[in-house]
């Protein structure tokens, strides 16, 4: 079986890093995006498994690329897991209204976030 792709989307180069080594680890291809623009083009360009986003970002923050995502016959089925420094429950509100797979409050439960990813790709 193929690996599957996941798309690290955040416009702090070194948490798309980290979390690059980290499920690289676990046996996932991943690829980066730092901005909103770069989300919808990667995602169109790539087909990824799955996105992992942050909510504030330049150039269209996650709630936008989000909506853009969902509304795109080509991307629309992509799960989405945000990944976010804030804990408000306006925004878990929002982002269940766009219909996400997750919401992981930064800094994050390791093997929480590590198990609702296997979970959502079934491996």
């Amino acid at each position: 079986m193929a690996e599957k792709l996941i798309l690290v989307a955040d416009d702090d180069r070194d948490l798309v890093t980290a979390l690059s080594i980290r499920l690289r680890a676990a046996g996932y291809e991943v690829v980066g995006a730092y901005d909103g623009v770069e989300v919808y083009e990667v995602a169109h360009e790539r087909k990824p498994d799955l996105v992992i986003m942050d909510i504030r970002m330049p150039a269209g923050g996650g709630f936008d690329s989000t909506d853009r995502l969902k509304h795109s016959l080509s991307t629309r089925s992509i799960p989405v897991i945000f990944l976010t420094a804030f804990d408000d429950e306006d925004m878990r509100e929002q982002a269940q209204s766009l219909g996400c797979a997750g919401y992981f409050r930064k800094p994050f439960d390791d093997v929480e976030f590590m198990d609702s990813i296997s979970k959502l790709l079934g491996s």
